[in-house]
């Protein structure tokens, strides 16, 4: 997927795409923050600080936990009295691509529950509870929501290649709830099977999402559904 050079608050570079990538962040004067998921950094500069909270509270942590991400996030900051600019590597969980995503003040976008990677501090990461039909069809009963308190940054990461599909007034867009990534959280969508029964059974497909334009979606090419499904045979038997 080509970089997109839109507006972002913090400095920052995408490399090894599209399967392997890391994103570097640069904190360029002291105050500057940037916030993570858990084991998503993988290597800073040394006069970088860390501090490991509950975003947005212990009740709101608890929540995240639940879903099966971490109960924490990690705030990186320059350590103070530091005259150059700090730099902090981060990926995805899954080999794939990684995205840039500027939101104004207000805006909010429901992604799957792995794709958050990292945002400004006036970004918001909360977890909702998905449709049954998201369960049924492999996206998973919990989802992630971020919201912009303030206009701000997301990073998010997703498995194998990124698609970024711009759906016109009126227009409908079908994919597999596997697959899907990211979209607004305002944009109108509805579930549904995808042909007659033996299609739904027989297939291969499921359940999928039906959206109506004008908005845009992200898509990743791969699902870590079926990479479980691939690597069960040779994991260890208990």
């Amino acid at each position: 997927m080509s970089e997109e050079k839109e507006k972002s608050f913090l400095r920052y570079e995408i490399t090894g795409r599209p399967a392997f990538s890391v994103v570097r962040i640069y904190l360029d004067q002291p105050g500057q923050q940037v916030v993570a998921e858990g084991g998503a950094m993988v290597y800073m500069d040394g006069h970088v600080d860390m501090k490991t909270k509950s975003a947005g509270g212990i009740l709101r942590g608890l929540k995240r936990k639940f879903s099966g991400e971490s109960m924490f996030l990690n705030f990186f900051e320059l350590e103070e009295g530091s005259t150059k600019s700090g730099m902090i590597a981060f990926a995805h969980g899954a080999p794939g691509d990684i995205i840039h995503i500027h939101l104004n003040q207000g805006e909010e976008w429901t992604l799957s529950k792995d794709a958050y990677i990292a945002s400004t501090p006036s970004v918001q990461v909360t977890t909702q509870v998905g449709k049954i039909a998201s369960l049924l069809g492999g996206e998973g009963l919990f989802l992630t929501k971020v919201f912009a308190e303030a206009e701000g940054d997301v990073w998010l990461g997703g498995y194998g290649y990124i698609e970024r599909h711009e759906i016109g007034p009126g227009e409908e867009f079908v994919i597999d709830t596997g697959v899907m990534m990211a979209f607004p959280a305002n944009m109108q969508y509805r579930t549904s099977k995808v042909g007659g029964k033996k299609s739904f059974l027989l297939g291969g497909e499921g359940i999928v999402m039906r959206f109506t334009g004008p908005g845009i979606i992200y898509t990743q090419n791969r699902e870590m559904r079926l990479l479980a499904t691939l690597l069960m045979p040779y994991l260890p038997k208990g």
